[in-house]
């Protein structure tokens, strides 16, 4: 699972500029980022506040608003995600007993407090409403800098930090939805996992799920990522799978990082620096 992430919403959204799809949408793109730096951030980014927008280590329990690209009715849109999923049909919507609506609107939100990821291999699938109709026509690109994965050894754990060597964000495939709850609207995300690779299979050896890693996504490959698909069409479908099933050209960096008194990782520098365990037998740069 990937519950742990570090991003830098600025470089983020430089980055897509830099790397939009032809004239127009870097415009776009630009135009949209000088609002939001000028405090007009229009429906899908807030007001920038600086401790938001770089975090070196990210829980998921702490719903960070992601940078991300996604695809509006008037083109590509910056925008910044709620991390934690919340489905559009989990809106608190009038009903007869406000008793019953103030249960719906706190279910809504404790649903938003777990749900970080979304498995790749089911989220097409009827039987995962949650998913499904974001699956179709509601995906994204949320940018990291980073995700933080544990190792396992003799009862100890140990925080690896994952993230590409040539230090570019991290384009990774996500879903997004709009929950409308007490007269809020919520624009929320997850990050999709798939079946991780060989490395990160040997690292993240323990916990909950433990053997995925977010899908990696490359710039020329953003459009068909964020291209609506029609219920039922199943070729788009298939080349969606073929696209995230593809073996990414990127290179990873795998970093041991410092733990706190905690056994946590704080948020600082120290979260992207090498910090040397002398007993881990991991040889993290044999992988």
């Amino acid at each position: 699972m990937c519950n742990f992430v570090s991003f830098d919403t600025n470089k983020a959204f430089r980055y897509l500029i830099k790397n939009a799809a032809n004239s127009d949408d870097m415009r776009a793109l630009h135009e949209q980022y000088s609002l939001w730096r000028e405090n007009e951030p229009g429906r899908y980014m807030q007001k920038p506040v600086q401790s938001e927008l770089q975090r070196f280590f990210s829980p998921g329990i702490e719903n960070a608003k992601l940078p991300a690209l996604l695809k509006g009715a008037g083109g590509p849109r910056l925008a910044q995600l709620k991390w934690g999923f919340i489905p559009n049909w989990r809106s608190d919507r009038p009903k007869d007993d406000p008793l019953k609506a103030v249960d719906r609107a706190r279910k809504a939100l404790d649903i938003g407090r777990k749900t970080w990821n979304a498995a790749s291999e089911t989220m097409f699938e009827d039987e995962k409403p949650t998913w499904r109709d974001s699956a179709h026509d509601r995906r994204c690109v949320i940018l990291l800098e980073g995700f933080f994965v544990m190792h396992y050894q003799d009862d100890e754990t140990y925080p690896i930090y994952i993230t590409l060597k040539d230090f570019e964000p991290l384009p990774v495939a996500g879903l997004w939805d709009v929950a409308t709850i007490n007269d809020k609207e919520y624009l929320t995300c997850a990050i999709v996992t798939q079946e991780a690779n060989e490395k990160i299979h040997e690292i993240n050896n323990g916990g909950e799920r433990p053997h995925t890693m977010p899908i990696i996504l490359n710039p020329e490959n953003f459009d068909q990522w964020l291209e609506p698909i029609d219920q039922g069409d199943y070729d788009k479908i298939d080349k969606i799978s073929e696209l995230i099933t593809a073996p990414s050209n990127r290179e990873l960096e795998y970093i041991s990082v410092v733990k706190n008194s905690e056994g946590s990782v704080d948020n600082s520098q120290l979260a992207q620096d090498f910090f040397e365990y002398k007993e881990l037998k991991l040889d993290l740069k044999g992988l």
